[in-house]
């Protein structure tokens, strides 16, 4: 019982460290080269952890938009060979340096110029978009 307590305590503890600091939201980074993908994430209580995808793996791409009630997030969806996805969107670290990336990683990936205004248009509305399908 005291652990749990002790637990809880350290948890506000962590939480109010992190209000202080300026941190309200768990903040995610995208890390990226040309063999994988690498999503890492920083809790409010300090407690991280990431996931990770090989290109090689990546069946196809999804781009489309969240409805975040007053605004959109674009998203992009990786579906992998082994039936998983790896899910990331456009207020992480990273977003834009490895959309950028992404056509020489995944040869005949779409350009963000050339599915950006598909998918951010019209508001409001999911625009899923496949970016990317792996050939057999």
């Amino acid at each position: 019982m005291l652990g749990a307590i002790g637990k809880y305590l350290n948890r506000v503890r962590q939480r109010f460290k992190s209000y202080l600091e300026g941190r309200r939201n768990t903040v995610y980074k995208i890390s990226h080269d040309e063999n994988q993908m690498r999503v890492s994430w920083l809790t409010m209580e300090n407690e991280k952890d990431s996931s990770s995808l090989a290109w090689n793996k990546v069946v196809s791409v999804k781009a489309f938009k969240r409805d975040l009630f007053a605004v959109d997030q674009i998203c992009l969806e990786f579906e992998l060979s082994d039936g998983g996805a790896l899910e990331i969107h456009e207020e992480m670290q990273g977003w834009q340096s490895l959309v950028s990336k992404l056509p020489d990683y995944l040869p005949g990936c779409k350009r963000l110029e050339e599915w950006f205004q598909e998918v951010a248009f019209p508001a409001f509305e999911l625009n899923l978009t496949t970016i990317f399908e792996r050939g057999e």
